[in-house]
């Protein structure tokens, strides 16, 4: 079973190996069925007859990490009614970075019995002259009242996981040079490394999430534990999930630790370390995805073209990997001003509204396939729609995209539609 993993469990266990990921965790394939176990492990509200599955929510947006995952891959993001299904989260902050004062950080759409949940998240889509959509969320039947005037949202798709492992084996010192190359601002594009501080209070160079939010596998992870499932862990060890004071029924719900008062303070956690580490052991895992065949002589021209309109330059084919290797993710990991039909109203401290890391296009052919949508909210239909969008610093590379031969532009969309 655990032979495909190859090259990506050796990354695994490389990313592993160090205390801050995993708690000086030592582990092996037997870790990685048991992480991708738990990422599939349809979680349950406690108290429950198994203590190992129960803790879920109060709140939440999904039962388990596939849900949102599928086939490790990006969420369906379907749109029904007006409505976002599963797979679509809405984020949501104040512009000092701190949570709604009564929604928190994220707007939960379901919730353990005998708490209501937050709302649905509604979708208005607009279609402009052009055949382009316009998409913007709006909550819908608020469990707790009005948000705070103050409180920024974005709607954002769970993306592909498959070789974010070997996004978290680039080295920052490639990350900080491609910054420092990008600085001179050839072609508009001056992209930026996002600089995260921990709770520890020292910096580290943001890579994973829509806008490098998380600079490692381990925190992204537990983010995703916290704010999705309700669950708590060492990054986040709050029981009660997103629930705000204002909550107090989500407060005094069961939790999964409720009972359990022996051991170490990690022992008190849904998710301790040992769980955490075998989960994030599994994603870092996965291998990247593998593009669709073509014909050389088209993939090459293909590539030449991805290069001469400027893609290239944001969407780099590969990064180097601290173990002299490659990570193929068409990425610089480098967030990028895109300009205001991209922005969300959500800034950030250390993101503005229109600002996103350079989405990876390794796995855009299996999106296309199930027709998930492109973009972060997505929003687009196809390459075409997609390049439209980008305004900003990818003004000049969506202009001479348009401006190609009729030819030409079919073969590069073939190209990136293969990615």
């Amino acid at each position: 079973m655990m032979g495909r993993f190859g090259l990506g469990a050796a990354l695994a266990f490389a990313l592993l190996a160090t205390p801050a990921a995993a708690g000086e965790q030592t582990l092996d394939k037997l870790d990685l069925a048991i992480g991708k176990a738990l990422f599939k492990r349809p979680w349950v509200p406690a108290p429950a007859s198994t203590r190992g599955d129960d803790g879920l929510g109060p709140l939440f947006d999904a039962r388990s990490c596939t849900t949102c995952h599928p086939r490790d891959g990006r969420a369906p993001a379907k749109i029904e009614d007006g409505t976002a299904g599963r797979g679509f989260v809405l984020m949501i902050a104040r512009p000092d970075g701190s949570g709604d004062p009564v929604y928190g950080r994220r707007f939960q759409i379901d919730a353990v019995p005998g708490i209501p949940p937050e709302g649905m998240i509604g979708v208005s889509d607009t279609p402009l002259s052009d055949g382009r959509i316009a998409r913007a969320p709006h909550p819908l039947e608020l469990g707790y009242g009005r948000l705070d005037p103050a409180s920024g949202l974005s709607l954002r798709v769970a993306p592909d996981l498959k070789g974010r492992g070997a996004l978290a084996q680039v080295p920052d010192a490639a990350i900080l040079a491609i910054e420092k190359e990008q600085a001179s601002g050839k072609d508009g594009v001056s992209g930026r490394a996002r600089r995260v501080t921990r709770p520890d209070g020292t910096t580290a160079i943001g890579r994973f999430g829509w806008k490098a939010a998380q600079p490692d596998l381990a925190s992204q992870s537990a983010e995703a534990f916290f704010l999705d499932l309700g669950l708590s862990n060492p990054y986040h060890p709050e029981p009660w999930g997103d629930c705000t004071p204002t909550q107090t029924a989500c407060r005094n719900a069961p939790h999964g630790n409720a009972n359990r008062t022996e051991g170490t303070a990690d022992d008190a956690l849904e998710i301790g370390r040992p769980l955490l580490g075998r989960v994030v052991a599994y994603v870092a895992s996965l291998p990247a995805p593998a593009p669709e065949p073509l014909p050389e002589a088209e993939r090459r021209s293909g590539a030449r073209l991805f290069a001469a309109t400027g893609c290239a330059a944001c969407h780099r084919p590969a990064l180097p990997t601290r173990d002299g290797g490659q990570a193929p993710m068409f990425t610089d990991l480098l967030l990028h001003e895109m300009g205001p039909g991209l922005a969300d109203t959500m800034p950030e401290p250390g993101a503005g509204a229109s600002q996103w890391r350079t989405a990876p296009l390794a796995g855009l052919s299996e999106a296309l396939a199930d027709e998930t949508g492109l973009l972060h909210d997505g929003r687009a239909r196809t390459i075409q729609e997609a390049i439209a969008w980008h305004g900003g610093e990818a003004a000049e590379a969506a202009r001479r995209f348009g401006a190609l031969p009729m030819p030409d532009k079919a073969a590069l969309v073939r190209y990136v539609s293969s990615l």
